[in-house]
């Protein structure tokens, strides 16, 4: 009996014990949530003011910003053919039990930039579709489905669209020069045809080049990469600063799956501002235009100029410093031709502003005045000479001309007298029976050029210029700059047919 209640007093005494200590365990553990729960309480008095920002740039933007869609209605008939639609029906013939409607659909987004109804977009939400086509929701929902499209600038894949109303609420334009790596931004749009979403991210990287998706003459391109959400549907809609000023529109993604991974890109609010003011005032951008093919003093330049770095660059034609903008080519009866540039210079300056790479060249003479003069500084040979330039207004059929920029390494260099030649590699050697010979090939003439009148050919090997041999297209331009320079006929040998003076 005594060791039956000595063993309930034990078990008792076991049991309190646990319970007490589990108590004190969840005490602790009470502790610790308590401790953590005020912790997290004093952070949030530091990120509210930002948390606050992100939703109040919202509240602001969000009245701008609208969503367009654009749809296009086609008919298929039994043989697979696409046929406009009837001016008078809406459904297919009766005569073609068969046929079917096949819609032709877009989504994106536009930003409201007057108060009078006038929104900017990309031009390609709204390419290929008329006034008729397109659809203005804003953000409260209401849909305008009469659309007047004032005008598009396909260089910069912008365009502005109106719609009838008044008290709309424009967004206010930014300061894109002060835009740094790293900074805070929200964008907003429709991706999808979801309205009015928000996704917010940094500045990745300023200054992108080549990402529109499309082959374009003349693309003027200063983009913004941003790791903000943008998908389809979010092109035309604005990148904005945490002041909730616009910075740029959102255009483009590079991506492998068709959507976001993490990589999109917005033109900067400098060029959409310029070319939405030139639209509204005219329904049409006119640009000036030097009419040269350029390109940045880099590595890339190096291998095409046959020379080990842009270091070796800077020492071969004579700078002080690695900046500046190569001219690789220089087209006939144009600004710069009738300034004087050639090819082998380095532009250093336009109007005063220093020029460090094409970047600061397109927009220089974006900038420039139509029909206006100004000072070009240029390096050549190592001596810098001021040319005066009057700037004329880009004429449409330069439209198939690109800058070298966007060219290849192996890409040919073409020079005023209509001639393009490349370098003579041993396979194309080999292809055309030139094995063991030196010189240039002639891979384009320019039709109605000096070098037509005098019956060079492509596929003519070009071996010497004047008296001297030439085994690179550096040489050659180098030789050929000679002469253009004293505006004297130049002589060059062909292979099998001589020699051949160019006027």
């Amino acid at each position: 009996m005594k060791r039956l209640r000595c063993l309930i007093f034990w078990w008792t005494f076991l049991s309190v014990l646990s319970l007490f200590s589990v108590h004190l365990a969840f005490a602790a553990r009470n502790d610790d949530n308590n401790r953590l729960k005020q912790e997290l309480l004093d952070l949030e008095k530091l990120t509210n003011p930002l948390i606050q920002t992100f939703r109040k740039v919202s509240q602001l933007v969000s009245p701008s910003v609208v969503s367009l869609s654009t749809e296009k209605k086609t008919f298929q008939n039994e043989k697979n053919e696409i046929e406009p639609p009837p001016p008078s029906q809406n459904f297919p013939p009766k005569h073609e039990p068969h046929a079917e409607t096949l819609p032709k659909k877009g989504l994106g987004s536009g930003i409201i930039i007057d108060e009078r109804g006038y929104i900017l977009t990309n031009n390609h939400v709204i390419t290929d579709f008329s006034e008729d086509e397109i659809t203005v929701v804003t953000y409260n929902g209401e849909q305008y489905n009469r659309v007047k499209i004032i005008g598009i600038d396909p260089n910069t894949d912008i365009a502005v669209i109106k719609v009838e109303g008044e008290d709309f609420t424009p967004i206010t334009f930014g300061n894109s020069e002060e835009v740094h790596v790293g900074d805070w931004v929200i964008a907003i749009g429709s991706p999808f045809g979801y309205q009015q979403t928000v996704s917010a991210g940094i500045i990745s990287a300023k200054g992108r080049t080549h990402v529109i998706p499309f082959e374009l003459p003349f693309l003027y391109e200063d983009f913004f990469q941003t790791d903000a959400a943008i998908n389809p549907g979010n092109s035309g809609g604005p990148l904005v600063n945490l002041r909730g000023e616009l910075i740029g529109m959102n255009t483009a993604i590079a991506t492998r799956s068709g959507g976001f991974q993490g990589v999109g890109f917005a033109i900067s609010a400098s060029i959409v501002k310029e070319t939405v003011e030139n639209i509204m005032a005219t329904g049409t951008v006119v640009r000036g235009y030097l009419g040269v093919g350029t390109h940045d003093i880099n590595t890339e330049l190096a291998q095409i100029l046959g020379l080990k770095d842009k270091k070796e660059i800077a020492r071969r034609f004579g700078l002080s410093s690695e900046k500046g903008v190569f001219v690789l080519e220089v087209w006939s009866d144009t600004p710069a031709s009738k300034a004087g540039i050639s090819p082998g210079d380095i532009i250093l300056e336009i109007g005063g502003k220093k020029i460090g790479n094409t970047i600061d060249l397109q927009h220089a003479i974006r900038c420039a005045k139509i029909n206006a003069t100004v000072v070009v500084k240029v390096v050549r040979n190592g001596v810098e000479s001021a040319l005066t330039v009057l700037v004329e207004p880009q004429p449409q059929d330069l439209g198939g001309k690109t800058y070298v920029a966007m060219r290849k390494l192996d890409e040919p260099t073409k020079f005023s007298l209509g001639l393009v030649v490349n370098d003579l590699n041993p396979e194309i050697a080999k292809s055309l029976g030139f094995v063991g010979e030196q010189g240039v090939l002639v891979v384009d003439v320019e039709a109605n050029s000096p070098s037509e009148r005098a019956g060079i050919q492509p596929g003519d090997l070009i071996t010497k210029v004047g008296t001297k041999e030439v085994r690179s297209v550096l040489e050659f331009m180098t030789l050929m700059e000679e002469f253009m320079e004293t505006n004297t006929p130049v002589s060059i040998f062909v292979k099998d047919k001589g020699f051949i003076t160019l006027k």
